[in-house]
């Protein structure tokens, strides 16, 4: 477990698409939060600037603040694809860029001027970014990117100002390294808490598949999706033929077993970050399948329902069951809502069991 939590947040490679879309919805609130305040504050710091710096220097300081802040300000403002962890990844490389640009037009003037040394408020910068590492949930590697970056553009910074290998210079460079380690630290774990809040979130306790929330979000995206790119989206409803008068003949616990049974042949059948498998209530299990049409999603339906046949559970008493399942299946059509998939679904699973039970059945 230890090593699997590890694994976790060394990359991305592990999370899943729905994890990612809560991530980067995370990425997006945070970013836009700080772009705003920096996008305030950067022109207010010119009052500032007024007391600090000589008379020769301020304007085109104070250009700088105002074209770092009013672009800190369209990043605030930009609010397309909040879902896509690409797109997060870039609104985090924009914000430090913005800054680090910021630091590194600002500390150019100043050299160029004489006052690269003189003029205090312009070398706490790089601490800053580094430090705002700490409230986004990155995984290591990801920390590893950002404090190498920062730190590599304050050591050009020492270059340009001729003042690298001095001793308090390298003390910036290593004050930077412990700050970026313990905003590190912070930022993995902040990643962590996400994984854990999202996986009790949206985890279904008994089978551990999505549960019905976390069904209806992602389908709700998927749908904004289908409506943007065009591509196909179909669903897969389940109901476990006759389940109740099976927990009345053996029990509850054998119940239990064959649902957590099911629940592991759908994950089978799921393709890795792209198709989403919950429990949608009882012994109903719905699948989201992107990108498949009604021909696709039917060769699913009938691995995972031809998977019921070849599969039996031992129960409390010793005894070996097999199970069935009915199936019903719709794809999105124009217009569609959420409402209106899941109800044609509903209408096809009902169907499929009015015919015979264990059986797909295509929505029309």
């Amino acid at each position: 477990m230890v090593f699997e939590a590890l694994l976790d947040v060394v990359t991305a490679g592990r999370h899943s698409r729905y994890f990612n879309h809560a991530r980067s919805h995370h990425l997006y609130r945070r970013i836009r939060v700080i772009a705003l305040l920096m996008g305030l504050l950067q022109p207010a710091w010119v009052l500032v600037d007024a007391l600090l710096l000589p008379a020769d220097i301020l304007a085109p300081i104070a250009l700088c603040r105002a074209l770092s802040g009013g672009l800190c300000l369209v990043l605030a403002a930009w609010y397309h694809s909040p879902y896509d962890l690409r797109l997060g990844y870039l609104r985090l490389l924009l914000l430090v860029g913005l800054l680090s640009a910021f630091q590194t037009a600002s500390t150019s003037l100043l050299i160029q001027a004489g006052y690269g040394n003189q003029v205090a408020g312009y070398h706490f910068f790089p601490f800053m970014i580094i430090c705002m590492m700490a409230v986004f949930p990155l995984t290591i590697l990801e920390v590893i990117v950002f404090a190498g970056g920062v730190l590599l553009l304050e050591l050009s910074t020492q270059l340009m100002r001729d003042s690298f290998g001095q001793i308090g210079t390298l003390n910036d460079l290593w004050l930077l390294s412990v700050l970026g380690a313990i905003a590190g630290w912070a930022a993995v774990n902040q990643l962590n808490m996400l994984l854990g809040l999202f996986r009790q979130a949206t985890r279904d306790p008994l089978t551990g598949l999505s549960n019905r929330r976390q069904l209806m979000e992602q389908l709700g995206a998927d749908l904004a999706s289908y409506r943007s790119h065009g591509k196909p989206l179909s669903v897969l409803m389940f109901d476990l033929d006759h389940f109740k008068q099976f927990n009345d003949q053996h029990g509850h616990a054998a119940g239990d077993i064959v649902l957590r049974t099911f629940a592991k042949l759908m994950r089978r059948h799921c393709r890795k970050k792209l198709d989403l498998a919950g429990r949608y209530g009882g012994e109903e299990f719905l699948m989201v399948l992107p990108g498949l049409d009604a021909g696709e999603a039917r060769q699913v339906a009938e691995a995972i329902r031809n998977g019921c046949h070849g599969t039996q559970v031992l129960t409390p008493s010793g005894e070996k069951i097999g199970f069935t399942t009915s199936i019903g299946l719709a794809s999105v059509r124009a217009g569609d809502d959420i409402d209106d998939l899941l109800k044609r679904a509903d209408e096809a699973l009902y169907e499929a069991k009015g015919s015979g039970r264990d059986r797909v059945q295509i929505a029309a």
